[in-house]
């Protein structure tokens, strides 16, 4: 019986750890990118270090950021005395979209 390569196996192995990405769905993503002429990989890769090197918790709110604070806790329009207390960053940035929020949060 053949098996994969080790680097086709690690990716595997290495995307199956994501929330909602079981082994099947790990390995049709590793064979599309195996497949894919564009640079994709390579720009998830880019993507991906630059996240790791770029992004840390707001030292206020513990919100995601580049800088610190972060730009919702450094805007003195917001309304600092409002405080909306969220779960994750996504629940803050779903808030955010809305448009409606004018307060802070804690995450």
């Amino acid at each position: 019986m053949q098996t994969a390569p080790a680097s086709v196996t690690r990716l595997i192995e290495e995307l199956a750890e994501l929330p909602g990405i079981g082994r099947k769905t790990a390995a049709r993503l590793t064979y599309f990118l195996l497949r894919n002429q564009s640079d994709l990989a390579g720009r998830l890769a880019e993507a991906l270090r630059e996240l790791r090197e770029h992004t840390r918790f707001c030292s206020i709110c513990y919100n995601i950021t580049e800088g610190d604070p972060c730009p919702i806790c450094a805007d003195p329009g917001r309304d600092h005395t409002t405080i909306c207390v969220v779960e994750e960053p996504l629940d803050a940035l779903a808030i955010e979209q809305a448009g409606a929020y004018e307060g802070v949060y804690h995450v």
